[in-house]
């Protein structure tokens, strides 16, 4: 029996460091005015998609045909500082597609060219930091008016980063939770 409590351990240490790979595949659409996104554990397990699109109230993410919520333009830069990604998350691939009209004209192929420029330095700049990164940008030239872009990325953590992470987040909400519960106090022990 105390064989059982040894192994199983040493078994759930190793899967908080066994490496997880989160996948965010992304597809916007310009004429459309939609951006479809879809996250994913292992490319095989869905953790929620959709799409956004954007109003003049703000950016509207849709989740299901009967869930969606509103990010206002003003509540972006707050919105920003709620959503802090730790030092464990580490990006492994970056894969994007920029499809654009002008295959017929020198300034579609100026335009793919700058594209692909600009791409290139970025993706110089972050292997120089990080050398197991997988990163590709292509340009995709049509005859037809279109702006569309296509982004598949996968960020590398493991259990103990997402525990953590997780952890922080369930503390935060606790705090606040305890300062709305003590301001309703304070208020109810005036009256």
């Amino acid at each position: 029996m105390g064989e059982f409590f040894v192994y199983s351990f040493f078994v759930s240490t190793a899967l908080f460091l066994f490496p997880v790979f989160l996948y965010i595949d992304a597809y916007a659409d310009v004429a459309e005015n939609r951006a479809w996104f879809c996250i994913s554990l292992f490319h095989k397990l869905k953790l929620f998609g959709g799409y956004a699109q954007l109003r003049a109230e703000g950016l509207i993410f849709h989740l299901t045909k009967k869930k969606a919520f509103l990010l206002p333009y003003s509540e972006m830069a707050n919105a920003r500082k709620q959503f802090e990604i730790t030092k464990g998350f580490q990006l492994w691939r970056f894969h994007q597609i920029v499809e654009t009209d002008g295959a017929d004209e020198p300034k579609g192929i100026l335009v793919a060219t700058l594209m692909n420029l600009a791409a290139g330095t970025a993706f110089s700049i972050l292997r120089e930091s990080h050398s197991f990164l997988s990163l590709k940008a292509r340009s995709l030239l049509h005859n037809e008016k279109c702006l569309k872009f296509s982004i598949r990325a996968a960020v590398v953590l493991n259990g103990l980063v997402l525990a953590v992470a997780l952890t922080k987040k369930v503390l935060e909400g606790m705090i606040v939770w305890i300062k709305k519960l003590t301001a309703s106090w304070k208020r109810r022990q005036k009256n």
